[in-house]
Order: C-alpha cells, then structure tokens, then sequence
C-alpha cells in the first residue's frame, strides 16, 4: 500500500497554503516576465508598439490614435492577456502537483484524493462507494458558444506555445534543450502575431463542428487512463482494496454530449442536412479514435507463445478476420504470424477503416476487445490486459462509435406552429388555432392521439415550413439510427417548456416521424423528451409539470432507463433567462425551488430525476467553481445522474490542454460522487434546509426581484443599455453562428441571455451577476435586523447561500465604478445618463457593503489570491477599455454621418478590441 506524507496540524496546512501561494505568484511573475520581453523582441520591427506590452517593469504606453493602431494594440494585448492565462493554468497545475506530493493526495480540494478521505472520515464504508458508483454518470455537453471570440487556427499556435511550456518546465536544467524551447516559443509568438485573432466572417457550423470533435477526439480520450489511476491512487492511500474497486469495475460513467448541429432553437442554419453531416462526422472520428488506439496497442502485443498455447478462440477469430479483409487481411496475418494478439489488433484496426466489412455497431468491436482480454489472461498476461486492453475498453464504454450523444433542441411556439400545420394537414378542426387551444384541451386531445395506434401518415408538409422541418429532423434521426443503433441520440431538449402538452407533442411528432414505439397502449418517441425551464415563471411551475407529465397513463415509459435498472426523468434547468428575468439573487432561488419541486415529482413516480444544468460561462448564466456548485444542489436533488454544459468560449479553458482537461473532469466526477453518496446515505426527499432558512431566502428572493425589474422597467432602459454597452458592436460582429436575438427585434425579451451578459461585462457592469442584491440584504437588516444576523451566521452553514454571495462578490470586484462611467459617457441623453448611472452605482456600492457585512470581513482579507490575479490585469485593461469606449463612440458617428469606408474600418478595430478585453476578463457571456 502507498504511504501519504504525515498529516499537518489545519495551522500548518494554512501556513503552508500561504508558502505555495507566494511561490507560485513568484514563479508566474518571472515566467511571464519573460515571455514578455521574448515578445518584445519579436516585435522588434513594430516600432512604439513594442511600448503596449505589459508586466516586463515598465510604464505601458497609452493606445495610439488610428482605427489600424487601435486594431493592432488590440491584438497585441490579446496575445499578452492568453500568454498570461497559459501561464497561470501552468503554474497551477505545478503547484497542485507540489501540494499533493508534499501535503498527501488529499490536499487538493474537489480532487479524488479529498473526497475518498472525507467520505472514509465521515464513516463511509468501501461498500458503500463500491455500490454507489455504478450510479454516477456525468456528460458534459458541448456547446458551440454564438460569442466565442477566438479562430479555431489562434487557438492551435495558443496550443503549440503551451506545449513549449510544458517542455521548458521539463528541460529548465538542461541549457542546450532550453534554447531550442526558447527559439521555439519565438517562433511560435511570431506566427501568432501574424495570425489573425478575430473571425472575418461568423463561424459556420461546420467550423464549430470541427472544434468541438477536436476535443472528444483529440483531448478527452487521452484523459480517461488519468482518471481511473487517479480514482484508484486515492483508493489505495486510504487503506482500501483497489483490486476490488478493479474487479468490480465500478468506476463512475463519463460521457459526451453535443448541441453542435442538433440545437435548432432560433438558429434556421441547423437543418436536417446538417444534422445528417454531424451524426456521420461523430460516427468517423469515433472510429479514428480506435484506429490509434489500436495501433499503439499493437506495438506492445507482441506476445509470441509456442503454437500449442494459442487460445484456439483466438486463432479462429484472426482466421475469420483475415478472411472478411481479403488481400489486406492476408498481409497483415502473414506479417504477423508469430504475434497473434498483434495481428488480431491490425486486423481490427483495418476493419475499422473498411465501411463495406467494418464493425456496424459497437457490441462487434467491443466482443472482439472482450476476445483479446480473455486469450491475455489465460496465458498468463494479466498485466497486459489491464495496462493495454482494458483502456480500450474504457474508450468504447464512453466513446461508443457515436463520440458524443446528440441532443435535438426545439423551442415550444416553433412546435406549436408545426403542430397547427400538421394538424390542419390531418383535417383536424380549429387546428390553425392550436397554440391558443386551452391546455386541458391540448393534453386531451394529444393524450387520445398517442393512445391511438393509427398514424396520419404519409405527409406531403412542404420541406420550408415548421412542420416540414421538424419530420425532416426525426427522418434523419431514424435512418441514422435504424443502421447504427440509438447511441448516438441524446436528448429532444423542449427550450421555453410551459406546460405539459409541450412535451406531450413531441412524442406525437415522433409517431409520425416513426420515431416512436408503441408501448402498453402508448406511443413512446425513441429519443427522450427533456422540457427545459428557463424563465422565473416557468420554473416556479416546473415541479407540477413534471408530475403531471408522469402521471399520464403507461407515462412510466416516458422514463430513461439505465444499466443499472434505474429509472431516470431528464429534466434541463436554466441558468441564464431566469437570471435575465429575475436577477442573480431571485433566478438562483427559483432554480433551488424548481429542482427540489421536480425532485420531489419524480421520486413520488418512482423515479430520480436526471438534471441537465444549463450553465454558461459567467456567474450571470450558472457558472462558478464546479465543487462549490455541486455542494450548493438541493439535498436530494443529485442521485448520480447529472449532464452539464459545457459552452464555447469555456471549453478551451477547461479542456484545451489534457492536464487541465483531466483536472477538470476530476473535479466533477468525484464532485458528483460525493454528493451522490451522501444522498443516498441520508435517503431523505429534496430540502432547501431549514425553515427560517427558507423564509429568508423566499423574502430576498422577492425583494430582490423587484428592485431588478424596477431597473428595468425604468423608462428609457433600453436605450441607455443600448448606448453604455457595446451590443450594437456585438450583433454586428463574427462572434459565432447563431443570431444574437430570436426575432430580430431590438427588444429585452428578444435579446438572447448570451450578449445580454457578454455587453455588461465588457462595459464592466457585471450588473446581471448583482444588481437587487444589495438593496434586499440592506431592506432586510433594516426592516429585520434579527435575520440579518442570522443570515451572517448562516452563510457559513448553508452551502448554496454561500456559493450564491461569493458568486455576487466575485462579479462585484471584477466590475469598475470608473470605467462603467466612461462607457454611460456614451449616452447622449445627459438626464438618462445620470439618472441611469446614479440607480446603478448607488447598488453598487450598496451591494459591496452589505457583502462585507455578511461574511465578516473584506474581500481583500478572504480572497487574497484572487485580488492579487485582478491586479494583474488591471492596468493592460484599463487601457483597452479607455480606447473601446473612443472606439465606440467615433463608430456610431460614422454610422450616423454614413461614411461606410470609416464605419468598416472602425467596426474592425472594435472586433479586436472585443476580443482583447475577453481575454483578459478570460469571459465573453
């Protein structure tokens, strides 16, 4: 058994969090410093710009004047803003390894090696886990973010100089080495500056597409091997049985998912054509994975036992093999004859490049695995089937042959306009009429529908309208899966979910699609039909929904079933319109309440409820630390089953390098388990805590909404928002493929939650993540000072009370009172301006105080690390910012004087400015 260094006393770990802290800041400081003057170097020929760059000891020139300098500075501190995000990421990754080595595997919070000891000290036996984890199973869904700023060939010479790094830290002592890895970062800073950093036209889908198989193809693999020897380690350091946790092969289930290509929700580009290319692009980099797999495996299975102890089941196979690949089959067998585990890799590997005699489904590629594992064994070879054949096991029990689920994503009035189509097509009466058909005659008719054997078949819907779109969608999934099988299907995501007969339709849809199958007097669509609650209002009414969805005769069916004969409701909640809604306080209140109503729904049907959080890149839209965000859940609410977004701009963050991809996939799977074992160790129903806990959360949660929607109901609203913030330039601009707005009209409604977020923080608002706050805590210490103190108390008790006020502090200090003041410059109107600015920086301040009283303390004092990272970048940004708001202002003059020369020009330099600023924000919405 491996020994964990001696534990420390909580002063001597404290002590020792403090020593690591500074050392890695010295480190960061020197690197960077570095890196910096490397680029200055580099940028030797460009004259006074080489003056713009920051962190090398010197005073940073302010922006020059033209739109073409602008452009330049712009695309010179972005440069320097990613520089410092890889070498944050790196340092960090150093100084968890050195945590680790000298404090024990569980020195690191979220990570494998903190949550097996907590659950072991807590008194959680290895069974317990053991019969547990069968049940975890985590898919991160990958989303194409519409304000990703960065090309996808920036993001490669971004790669490229990560890897220098790591190289660099890997040879720093061997002076020959290191020169060829600082001539080789040169170069690669050089190309990067000759490399264009922004879209010179919106991303196609194609081009999202390719992104994201870049991530399930070429990180996510490489990762799996990681974590199960990370999950085993922490087993073993505590005094467990790791061959048992092996022979049980419980590790929890990790799977992909994507709305590249399938989500249709406001976006006419996704059609069924696309939707049929992205379900055969998955399909064939799925099975590349496997062809390098096996080629690396082949290399080491070079197992040459006498003839007579071939495992003749093996022999049989390469023989069959060798004969279904004709002459390929016949050269590979003879060039492998001595090595039949080799050969029999080879063969599988070619098989799997021949469409004509190729595994058709998975469950022939993995008995063929299964083959290999077996015949290993049985001479002997146990290592080699577990270290060379069980990772490939692994890749096929995540991967599949579909690389990632695809969700189908679809907003209700769009059903409903295809509904009335349909229905008129079928001759039903008032059917041009059924979006404002009363609900009770919705559900009846659908529900008489579905419990009709008898299709309206065969449609004749024009291909243009909604109907037409939505039977082409369903004909591409059935032909898709009538050859390869329903892995690949994900979720039928219903977006703007009211009621019941919402989700009722779309089985009706996939009746008519033949999508569906009929089960004891029901028709059940294939795909599962998830609603997704966004808005404060739908949420409220989202647990009763549910329940009556279930409730429905045979509804049991409606159920995703699971290997381990669980049965599982999905059911997606919003992060981002109900806070757009609500505000911050009030949306993350009602997402509580929703999840534990729904919770509550499914576990009285006999069922857990799979939740599918739609989270976004900032705290404004669900985002913050996934451990804290784990433990912030309703009690009850995560039962083992949990899908998650994983949005464009926060991809590459996460994931784009495989120690850091591994990190994070860490910290949500053992995240996940934790709270699943606790769950199932309490066996209570879904709770919020307590009752006066409750009552004051309800109060601020109304107060706080109201001061929000006074904001933005004050009349002239939206034309300040309109003017402070840069989302004209933003819907102007390449930030991806999807339309910025659902309609088209310059409404709040209209307005997607994404560039809602994305214009306040680059004006450096932040006002969606704290805006109301402020104003309830104070109306509560006046009007109840006995909960104020109370609530103090509680924020240290109360994990999701105290998620949410960090996540409010944390958009607080990233937000700046001076610089939202030059963006409201922009506003014309003096008396909106002011009156605007004065509501907004009096909540400001209002907010920051009331923060501080809760917790006790001051920012500076609690987030010491932190405050230091935003001191970093402040002045670097204070600059662009400075020169976005000139840039913004001289644009819309040109718009309004109608030289379209200075406008084009003007919008160019506005786009790198936008761009710029993300980085060092590290956000966009």
């Amino acid at each position: 058994m491996k020994t964990s260094p001696t534990p420390k006393s909580a002063q001597q770990t404290r002590r020792a969090n403090q020593d690591y802290r500074r050392v890695g800041f010295e480190e960061l400081e020197d690197r960077l410093k570095t890196l910096m003057e490397m680029l200055a170097d580099v940028l030797e020929s460009e004259g006074d710009l080489t003056e713009s760059i920051p962190w090398r000891g010197m005073p940073v020139q302010q922006p020059s004047k033209t739109p073409e300098d602008a452009a330049a500075m712009a695309q010179l501190q972005a440069i320097c803003f990613e520089i410092l995000n890889m070498v944050e990421e790196r340092t960090s990754l150093k100084i968890r390894h050195r945590r680790r080595k000298d404090l024990g595997m569980d020195a690191e919070q979220g990570m494998w090696g903190r949550v097996i000891n907590q659950l072991k000290a807590q008194g959680v036996t290895e069974t317990e886990v053991l019969e547990a984890l069968p049940d975890v199973n985590v898919t991160p869904v990958l989303t194409a973010h519409p304000t990703e700023a960065k090309r996808p060939t920036v993001r490669e010479r971004h790669l490229a100089i990560y890897k220098d790094l790591v190289r660099w830290d890997r040879n720093k002592e061997d002076p020959v080495t290191l020169v060829d890895v600082l001539d080789s970062i040169k170069a690669d800073l050089e190309t990067l500056w000759y490399t264009g950093e922004i879209h010179a036209s919106r991303p196609s889908i194609s081009g999202e597409l390719r992104h994201t198989i870049y991530y399930l193809r070429e990180v996510f693999p490489k990762v799996i091997k990681k974590l199960d020897v990370s999950l085993e380690s922490a087993w073993e350091a505590v005094g467990w049985d790791v061959k048992r946790l092996r022979d049980s092969a419980a590790y929890p289930s990790l799977n992909f998912g994507t709305w590249v290509g399938g989500d249709r929700d406001g976006h006419p580009l996704v059609t069924a054509d696309v939707t049929a290319n992205t379900l055969a692009r998955l399909r064939k980099h799925s099975l590349r994975i496997y062809q390098r797999e096996l080629k690396e495996a082949a290399k080491v299975l070079t197992h040459s036992p006498c003839a007579d102890d071939v495992p003749a089941d093996l022999t049989r196979r390469v023989l069959e093999l060798r004969k279904e690949l004709g002459v390929c089959g016949r050269e590979i067998a003879a060039t492998n004859a001595r090595e039949p585990w080799r050969c029999l890799a080879y063969l599988m590997r070619e098989k799997l490049e021949h469409p004509d005699v190729g595994y058709t489904r998975v469950d022939e590629y993995g008995a063929d695995l299964d083959l290999m594992d077996a015949t290993l064994r049985r001479i002997g070879a146990d290592t080699s089937a577990r270290n060379v054949v069980h990772p490939l096991r692994r890749l096929v029990e995540i991967f599949g042959f579909h690389l990632a689920t695809l969700d189908i994503r679809q907003n209700s009035p769009f059903h409903d306009q295809a509904a009335s189509q349909m229905l008129a097509i079928a001759g039903v009466e008032d059917a041009e009429n059924f979006a404002d058909w009363p609900e009770e005659r919705r559900v009846e008719f659908l529900l008489k529908e579905l419990q009709t054997e008898r299709p309206w078949r065969p449609w004749t819907a024009d291909a243009d309208t909604e109907a037409g779109k939505v039977m082409a969608c369903l004909q591409v999934l059935r032909e898709h899966t009538k050859k390869y099988g329903s892995d690949c299907l994900g979720l039928y995501v219903v977006s703007m979910t009211r009621q019941v007969s919402d989700m009722l339709l779309v089985h009706l849809f996939a009746r008519e699609g033949r999508m569906a199958d009929w089960k004891d007097g029901l028709w059940v669509s294939r795909i599962p039909v998830c609603p997704l609650f966004e808005t404060g209002d739908d949420l409220n009414r989202g647990g009763d929904v549910v329940r009556s969805y279930l409730s429905v005769p045979s509804g049991k069916h409606f159920l995703r079933n699971t290997p381990t004969d669980v049965k599982y409701m999905p059911v997606m909640v919003g992060y981002s319109d109900s806070n757009k809604d609500s505000g911050l306080l009030s949306g993350q209140w009602s997402l509580q309440k929703a999840q534990a109503q729904i919770t509550t729904a499914c576990q009285d049907a006999g069922a857990r409820c799979e939740f599918f959080h739609g989270r976004g890149g900032t705290i404004s839209r669900g985002a913050g630390p996934v451990q804290w965000f784990l433990r912030s859940l309703p009690s009850g609410s995560l039962s083992g089953a949990m899908r998650v977004t994983e949005q464009g701009e926060v991809i590459p963050r996460k994931y784009a390098h495989r120690s850091n991809a591994a990190y994070n996939l860490e910290l949500l799977l053992a995240g996940v388990t934790s709270v699943t074992v606790a769950n199932k160790r309490s066996q209570a129903g879904s709770n919020l805590g307590g009752a006066r806990y409750q009552e004051t959360m309800e109060w601020l949660s109304v107060e706080s909404r109201a001061s929000y929607r006074r904001l933005l109901e004050e009349p002239g609203f939206m034309s300040f928002f309109r003017q402070a913030t840069p989302i004209d330039a933003l819907e102007r601009g390449c930030f991806g493929s999807r339309p910025a707005s659902r309609t088209g009209t310059a409404t709040l409604d209209d307005l997607r939650a994404i560039p809602w977020v994305f214009s306040w923080t680059q004006a450096r608002y932040y006002m969606p993540g704290w805006f109301g706050v402020g104003s309830s805590l104070e109306k509560l210490k006046n009007d109840n000072p006995d909960a104020f103190v109370a609530l103090s108390s509680m924020v240290h008790e109360e994990p999701f009370l105290r998620y949410l006020l960090t996540n409010v502090e944390t958009n607080l200090v990233s937000a700046d009172v001076e610089l939202m003041a030059s963006y409201a410059k922009l506003v014309e109107d003096e008396e909106l301006r002011a009156r605007f600015q004065g509501i907004i920086e009096a909540e400001f301040f209002r907010t920051g105080e009331m923060i501080d009283q809760i917790f006790g303390s001051s920012f500076a004092e609690r987030r010491p690390r932190m405050l230091r990272t935003l001191k970093m970048r402040e002045l670097p940004l204070r600059l662009l910012h400075e020169q976005q708001v000139v840039l913004l202002a001289d644009w819309r003059a040109s718009q309004k004087s109608g030289d379209a020369a200075k406008e084009s020009e003007l919008l160019n330099a506005l786009q790198y400015s936008v761009n710029a600023i993300a980085s060092g924000l590290r956000t966009t919405g």
